[in-house]
């Protein structure tokens, strides 16, 4: 119990800055303005998106319509996907038995410390190939920002808690995080559900609200039918899901049957993340990014720059890591190898 407080005290801590953020860009005036920079920003980047075709293009269209796509690392043909997912695996298998002892310590999310993904550097390079960034850019209307990789791993306690209630991502307005199941998963292995209806009840005018929501906030914001679109999604290992985790609704089911692990990557700005032992994935960053193209090196640069301008620009909120979630002006994207969400 006690190390559970602990625990829930760190978490707290660690989120403080961001929620003070939040707090501060969601007043009325400075959303709304921030807002019309915002959507001044999706005009003027528009005539340059990416031009996609095929599975790409249908990713796109899947994420438009429901906030969700699913496919196979096969169907992808991503560079060296396969391999990439057997790495993720190791490390996520090697990793079990201590996964298990942090949660019967109190952690509630466990993922494999980023200083153990620093020695893979191809885990970390995946989210970073010219169509996922494509595909993040057509999707969210703006240059994307990689926010990096964590391989969760998620213990089959059956409890709801933390991620495992519905929520939404607090990063931006728009982000893309893709994840790809590293073992089989059913409805008893704990898969990742959304919902596909959109929250209409946050914008620029009310403002952005982004508490854990049960069944009676579900219903008042999502129509009292919203059970009808859930989707659970079930797949075998090398499933991908792209998904927009800060429009929808979505939770990790709580797992009964069997441990699940996850690798994601999510292309974002803000954040910083750390695990336990206080490494930041920036430290990926900075060892990883060796021989990249021009593009890629950008996208990964610019999600580990802080906020240096005490102005809130677009340019500045672009940069920076600080999640204030409703304000940016650039595209958010992650790489998860499945665990919690």
């Amino acid at each position: 119990m006690l190390n559970r407080m602990i625990e829930q005290r760190r978490r707290w801590l660690r989120d403080l800055p961001a929620r003070m953020a939040l707090k501060l860009f969601n007043r009325p005036r400075v959303r709304i303005l921030l807002g019309r920079r915002y959507s001044h920003a999706l005009h003027i980047h528009q005539p340059v998106l990416p031009q996609l075709t095929g599975i790409d293009a249908e990713i796109v269209a899947g994420l438009e319509k429901d906030g969700v796509y699913m496919t196979t690392i096969d169907a992808l043909g991503l560079t060296a996907g396969n391999t990439v997912v057997g790495e993720a695996r190791t490390l996520s298998d090697n990793f079990a038995s201590e996964a298990r002892e942090r949660v019967a310590k109190g952690e509630s999310f466990v993922i494999v410390p980023p200083d153990r993904i620093i020695d893979h550097p191809s885990i970390y390079l995946f989210g970073l190939q010219d169509r996922l960034l494509d595909i993040a850019e057509s999707y969210v209307g703006l240059p994307p920002a990689y926010d990096g990789v964590t391989i969760n791993y998620t213990v089959a306690d059956g409890r709801e808690i933390s991620t495992r209630k519905w929520h939404r991502d607090w990063e931006d307005r728009r982000m893309l995080k893709v994840a790809i199941y590293l073992h089989d998963v059913d409805e008893s292995g704990g898969p990742f559900q959304m919902i596909r209806r959109h929250d209409m009840l946050q914008n620029d005018e009310v403002g952005f609200d982004y508490q854990l929501a049960d069944d009676t906030a579900l219903a008042e914001r999502l129509g009292a039918s919203y059970a009808d679109d859930i989707v659970s999604c079930c797949g075998p290992a090398g499933t991908v899901i792209f998904t927009d985790t800060a429009r929808f609704f979505h939770r990790g089911k709580p797992a009964t049957a069997r441990d699940r692990l996850r690798h994601s990557r999510h292309t974002d700005v803000r954040r910083r993340r750390r695990d336990s032992r206080g490494v930041g994935f920036q430290h990926i960053a900075a060892r990883n990014t060796h021989g990249l193209s021009p593009r890629s090196a950008t996208c990964s640069i610019c999600s580990n720059t802080m906020l240096a301008d005490s102005t809130p620009s677009s340019d500045a909120i672009s940069a920076s890591r600080l999640p204030i979630t409703p304000l940016s002006c650039a595209s958010r994207t992650m790489t998860i190898f499945e665990g919690d969400w």
